[in-house]
């Protein structure tokens, strides 16, 4: 899958992105932002598998993009996160793994489960990681500038 050409990827990543947030009632204004971060992702995890990094790496290191351009442009853009966030990681989400976890084969149903199980939880560390420090860091400055505005 990942050897297709990377212009099938670019594209169909994108409408998958874009889909997901009007799926969400995402505002219009923030529906092509979205689907570039979705696109972005999975065109940074595609790039990684194909120079051979594994699968829980590549998961992480792309959902930890995602999270961190989701949360510089919901800044810019004065919007939610979560418009960002799911759409920029759901074309992450190893659903072709899912579906075969139901093989009749239990050793092989196991180790896929397993590993969709390591790859989502790489996701949503990448996501948590970036997020808290984003947030600390934001915490952190509007208190600096409280209190260089009080004294």
């Amino acid at each position: 899958m990942i050897w297709m050409p990377m212009y099938i990827h670019v594209i169909f990543s994108y409408l998958a992105a874009v889909g997901f947030a009007v799926f969400l009632n995402s505002p219009k204004k923030t529906l092509y932002v979205a689907g570039s971060i979705g696109m972005i992702s999975w065109v940074i995890y595609v790039l990684l598998m194909r120079i051979n990094i594994d699968m829980m790496t590549s998961n992480f290191i792309a959902a930890s993009i995602a999270a961190l351009l989701s949360e510089i442009l919901a800044r810019k853009m004065k919007k939610p996160t979560i418009l960002f966030i799911v759409p920029g990681i759901i074309t992450l989400i190893p659903g072709l793994g899912l579906y075969n976890v139901v093989e009749e084969d239990f050793q092989l149903a196991f180790t896929t489960g397993a590993n969709v199980l390591l790859a989502s939880g790489a996701i949503a560390l990448g996501v948590i990681v970036i997020s808290s420090l984003f947030r600390t860091y934001y915490r952190n400055l509007r208190e600096k500038l409280h209190i260089n505005r009080t004294s």
